[in-house]
């Protein structure tokens, strides 16, 4: 990738932190690292964040405390990433789902990364014990259930990655391009 559009949209960016949106099996957590390091960023995975001071895994507080408690502490951890400058966060598949974590989120650039439903199922059906959203019924069935009811608030995003069969670093790469491309317009 060239330097030139590497250090010209970090300088144009300014130390805004962004947010990976998108559907759960998306890749949000594979490309922010890669991203992050593209832009010579810092990287937190919210749910993994989550998972660490909750002392369980996702799966785990959805058993134990519901979905509610879950949001409530996504959004809290989401308010203070926000204070740490020139981040890369991949946020978990269900944050566009709070109003308020929009307000969080408009504070940095909020990147939609959008995979092609067949391929994202494909990528889930490994994974389904650590998705509690895909866990009763059809996978295909509940996925499409989730992506119809989150496209308009994913489509909110600043910026839309349309994903296929590209590797993470091609799509942190795509990520760049397009970040240069709106800066420079």
């Amino acid at each position: 990738m060239d330097k030139f559009i590497i250090e010209k949209t970090i300088k144009k960016i300014q130390g805004r932190s962004i947010f990976l949106i998108g559907m759960m099996g998306c890749g949000k957590s594979q490309t922010g690292p890669i991203l992050a390091r593209l832009l010579s960023y810092k990287y937190i995975d919210l749910d993994t964040l989550i998972e660490r001071l909750a002392n369980k895994t996702i799966n785990q507080i959805f058993i134990d405390s519901g979905e509610e408690e879950f949001r409530e502490l996504e959004t809290n951890c989401l308010k203070e990433t926000i204070k740490i400058p020139s981040l890369v966060i991949s946020t978990g598949g269900g944050i566009v789902t709070t109003p308020q974590n929009w307000g969080i989120l408009r504070q940095g650039i909020i990147i939609w990364l959008d995979v092609d439903k067949n391929i994202t199922i494909k990528r889930l059906k490994d994974d389904i014990e650590n998705r509690p959203l895909l866990q009763k019924g059809n996978l295909s069935n509940l996925y499409n259930n989730i992506l119809e009811s989150r496209k308009n608030l994913h489509s909110q995003a600043d910026l839309k990655i349309e994903i296929n069969n590209e590797n993470v670093e091609e799509v942190s790469e795509k990520i760049i391009y397009a970040l240069y491309k709106k800066i420079n317009y």
